[in-house]
């Protein structure tokens, strides 16, 4: 008796926890509006003042190209681009200068 009382236990909390809503937050696809909140913080951080970064959305992927001044900015770029909810996959094709 206590081992299918487990076992129904096991089963029922696997059930419910495959019913959640928000799976589309971990997706890896960029959502709508993505490329602007990038850019948005993109602006607005300070160490990456002073460069030419834009961001275009082609094929569910946020992609940065422009100009940049060193190794450590391409790197933040990247980083803070990756931080804005819902970015999914980022593809980093500054240059740096």
């Amino acid at each position: 008796m206590n081992k299918v009382l487990l076992v129904m236990g096991i089963v029922a909390g696997l059930w419910f926890s495959g019913c959640s809503d928000n799976a589309y937050l971990y997706s890896p696809v960029a959502r709508a509006g993505s490329a602007s909140a990038i850019q948005d913080k993109l602006a607005t951080t300070q160490a990456l003042r002073h460069t030419d970064i834009k961001v275009n959305t082609q094929h569910s992927k946020n992609i940065l190209s422009g100009v940049v001044h060193t190794e450590k900015q391409k790197f933040l770029a990247s980083s803070v681009a990756r931080s804005v909810e819902g970015s999914g996959i980022v593809v980093n094709r500054l240059v740096v200068q």
